[in-house]
């Protein structure tokens, strides 16, 4: 059985008696029952700004089958951590992105290419074994644009395209040295200019191959960008394809949250975070909404547990930034319980993030 706030019918009336706590809606108290109703919790009323806690009867305590990490391991591996201890993502939600992303990535097997002026076809086992950092890397950016290309309408056949897209973005990477792509320090600009040449490599790669112009646009504008600071081509806002905008922001967010050899891996959440900051910016709105919304964030009265080691529960999630909401906490970070009332704003507070969700409600 959980608890939730309800919102009360602005039926009553300046002097009539509640029958029931009064709260807002972080959950505060604003008048104990049997008390008066006053203007001021009138006004608000009005406004449908007062609530009530209600029990909400669960039909069942059963949870839906996790998806099991050896399936997954073996298909890639480091999207694991953002689906399984993040909870960024639903257990049916990744079963059947998975399902998908597996069935179009065995159809590669029967493509060709151009691969150092020799035809061959495309072994994405030899990538794996000849750079396994960007073979996880784009079979996790085919997941995540799966998702994200679901949100946005996509079916059959344009999906199918948007996938084998994704798988293949980083194909031109294959000609990029050994050196350079795994080099755990800054590239120098020379080095930085043979970098920047892969998407360009990958489109003359599959010149020749019978595939969608959609994939070769993903291949080829990937890292432009809405602002036209991307490269190669210079490409600006709705002039790059809409396959490439939706690939650009999970290419992004997926190189975020996996480590690399020149820095550490940052927390699915503040990857977020950034991501959404750049809406606009270095990426289509559009895509940026349909992303976070393929996500789960933080639902109302989610447990979450915060980079201090403080717990806490959620209490409202600002429309615009979801990944900042008022919290209230539970336990410090030694484990013991607040009997206080004390909120943390991560609008304000921007030193915080959340690090874990419980998505088991407050009770």
């Amino acid at each position: 059985m959980n608890w939730l706030l309800e919102r009360v019918q602005p039926n009553l009336t300046i002097g009539t008696t509640a029958n029931v706590d009064l709260f807002n809606g972080f959950g505060v108290l604003l008048l104990c029952k049997g008390k008066q109703i006053t203007e001021d919790i009138s006004k608000l009323l009005q406004k449908r700004e007062v609530y009530v806690w209600k029990k909400q009867e669960t039909s069942s305590n059963v949870r839906p089958k996790a998806f099991p990490k050896d399936k997954y391991t073996k298909l890639v591996g480091s999207l694991w951590g953002i689906y399984h201890e993040a909870k960024l993502i639903q257990p049916e939600q990744i079963e059947k992105t998975v399902t998908l992303v597996e069935t179009i990535f065995n159809e590669l097997k029967q493509i060709e290419i151009y691969l150092d002026l020799e035809v061959s076809r495309i072994d994405l086992e030899k990538f794996k074994q000849n750079d396994y950092g960007t073979f996880v890397h784009s079979v996790n950016v085919a997941l995540l644009s799966t998702m994200t290309g679901k949100r946005l309408g996509y079916t059959d056949k344009k999906l199918k395209n948007l996938i084998l897209g994704a798988l293949l973005h980083d194909i031109g990477k294959l000609r990029v040295p050994k050196e350079i792509l795994n080099k755990p320090g800054s590239l120098t600009d020379d080095e930085y200019i043979v970098m920047k040449q892969h998407p360009q490599y990958g489109v003359e790669m599959l010149r020749d191959v019978r595939l969608s112009p959609s994939i070769t646009a993903i291949v080829g504008e990937h890292h432009e960008r809405w602002n036209i600071k991307g490269y190669p081509y210079g490409l600006q806002g709705h002039d790059i394809h809409p396959d490439a905008q939706i690939v650009a922001v999970n290419d992004v967010y997926d190189a975020l949250t996996a480590d690399r050899p020149y820095r550490k891996s940052l927390p699915p959440y503040h990857a977020l975070e950034m991501i959404l900051t750049w809406s606009g910016r270095d990426f289509a709105p559009k895509v940026v909404q349909a992303f976070k919304e393929s996500l789960v964030l933080y639902p109302e009265h989610a447990v979450v547990t915060l980079n201090t080691g403080e717990i806490g529960v959620v209490l409202a999630v600002p429309l615009h930034f979801p990944t900042r909401p008022l919290i209230r906490l539970l336990f410090d970070r030694n484990g013991k319980f607040i009997n206080e009332e004390i909120y943390v704003d991560l609008m304000q507070n921007l030193t915080y993030f959340i690090s874990h969700v419980e998505f088991d409600e407050a009770v």
